[in-house]
Order: structure tokens, then sequence, then C-alpha cells
């Protein structure tokens, strides 16, 4: 079975060092010229809470055309990068292929099915915390769920022979064939956690210990569930809460993708997580204060990193 992960940042990295261990030919796709040359030379490194892994074998190439069809092509970019890397990697999407996304933010799946008309695709959310070190050295900072399904059913097949390949691997996964609930339901951890994260510069377990903190990291989720809600997407507020809680606890020690972004001077997701709320809330005439806040914050945040590190 030929997997390929599109992204070399810290999920691609962590599903490919997973699933190359046991055994599966996972091939990463990646633009970045430097991520290449030093995953090529020296294979990925994948430091986990008890040992430090050189995993070697990985594949890894910036050009599509050299991988060809795939049976699965599994998306870690970016979502501002998601059309672009559709682009990029549509010579390995063939009439067999399975296209997934389990990327942060809600809209990657429709933008895929749009660049692949006619593909399976395959929608779902992961719970694993992972930090990128260096181009091909993550940290494992966190285990968690993986849950996916097929937007159509043609797709079923596809989605349970990948849950099996993910769970042989040693990434726990199940099935949900509610995709809008169960990216909702991540949304909101991806609200609770990471615009307070990297606004504030902590870990993820420290969003928990201060009173104020978690306030606002309440009234963003609540925000949130009550825009889901009036799309008629069923959800419970406490339970998102508990989610976001849970999240944070199991992953206390991570520092989220945002604040990732933020420290090097990227371009951050916040339009596609607190900013998508605030979208969707107002056209529905929902309130987004906080959301609207939160996502104000991080532009402001991101754009004085970016500065700083140009002076740099």
């Amino acid at each position: 079975m030929k997997i390929v992960i599109v992204g070399a940042g810290a999920m691609g990295c962590l599903f490919a060092a997973l699933l190359q261990r046991a055994g599966q030919q996972a091939v990463l796709l990646e633009k970045c010229a430097v991520t290449v040359a030093a995953i090529a030379c020296r294979g990925l490194v994948l430091e986990e809470r008890t040992a430090t892994h050189a995993v070697a074998g990985i594949a890894i190439t910036g050009d599509a055309a050299q991988i060809g069809p795939a049976d699965y092509v599994i998306f870690f970019v970016k979502a501002f990068d998601t059309v672009s890397a559709a682009g990029f990697a549509s010579a390995c999407v063939g009439p067999g292929s399975a296209v997934v996304t389990l990327q942060n933010g809600i809209g990657n799946a429709d933008v895929l099915s749009s660049c692949f008309p006619g593909s399976i695709v395959l929608a779902g959310v992961t719970a694993h915390g992972a930090t990128l070190l260096g181009p091909g050295h993550v940290r494992h900072a966190g285990c968690g769920e993986t849950a996916f399904g097929a937007l159509n059913p043609s797709g079923r097949r596809s989605a349970e022979e990948l849950c099996g390949v993910f769970n042989a691997a040693g990434i726990s996964a199940r099935l949900d064939y509610d995709t809008q609930a169960l990216l909702w339901k991540k949304l909101f951890v991806n609200i609770g956690i990471n615009a307070l994260a990297a606004i504030l510069d902590i870990s993820n377990g420290l969003v928990l210990e201060m009173d104020d903190v978690r306030g606002i990291m309440d009234a963003a989720v609540r925000e949130a569930a009550a825009v889901a809600a009036a799309k008629g997407i069923p959800v419970s507020a406490e339970e998102a809460l508990e989610r976001v809680e849970l999240v944070c606890r199991h992953t206390r020690d991570n520092i989220c993708s945002m604040l990732q972004d933020v420290r090097a001077g990227r371009m951050t997701e916040i339009d596609y997580i607190n900013g998508a709320v605030v979208r969707e809330g107002s056209s529905l005439g929902c309130s987004v204060r906080v959301n609207a806040m939160l996502s104000d914050l991080v532009r402001a945040k991101q754009i004085l990193a970016a500065a700083q590190s140009e002076d740099i």
C-alpha cells in the first residue's frame, strides 16, 4: 500500500514515522528543499516520552510525479495552503486514490472535494500533539484518538481500510461518518487552546492554570458551540469544554501549532479556526465578540512576530 503524506511539518512527520515503523510505505511530499534534503540525508528523528528514535528509510521528495498515484494521499498542510498543496500533489491522486484531510480548521474537505472531483474524500481529526524541533525532527507531545469518515458512502471501504492501517501502526483510530460534527468538535479544541496559547506564549496545560484565561477559553468555546447549534450541528457546550480541558491535560507540555507559527514568524491558521467561527456566526446573527477579539489579537501578534523575524 502506498501512502503519501503531503506536508513534512510536525503532524506529517509524526504520522510518517509511525507508519514507517509499522512497515507501511509512507512517502512524504514536501515543497521546502531544506526539509527534503534533511530528511533524505538522515531520516526522521522522533522524540517520545521514553526514548528518541531515528526512523530510517523515509522516502521524501518535492516532485509528486516521482511518486505517482497512491492509495491514500493525506494532507497535513496548513489550512491556508490546501488549494496550493492540492495542485502540488495532483500527480499522486489517481482514479483509485482516496484523498484524506486530518487538518485543523473548517473547510478543507470542501476544498479537496472541489480540487479532486469524483475522488473519494475522507475527512477527520487527530488529537495527537506534536512539536517540530527542526527539519525532520519532531517531538510527540501527546497521544490522542484519530477519527474520520468518508464524505460519501462510496468511500466507506477506503475509510475502513485506512482505519485498520492506522490502528496496526499504533495510531488509535475509529470511524465516524458524521464528519461535520466531528470537525466542529475538533474546532472547539483548537478554539479553546490555540489562540490563547499563541497570544500568551504558553504551553497547552497552562491555559487551565489561570482563572482569567480559563474564563476567556470558556466564553470562546461557548460562542462556537452556539454557532454550531445555529447551523444545525448537534453539540453540547459542556461536553465541548470537557474535551478542551482533557486535551489540555493530555498535551500539557505541547506547544500548539499556532504558537509554533507565531514564534517562527509564520502565518497562522487563525482565519480557519476562531476566524471561521466569526464568519459563520456573523452570517447567522450569533454573538462572536470573544472569537473576534482573539482573532484580532493573533493577527496582530503574527504581524509583530513576522516584523521581528525580518529585523533579525
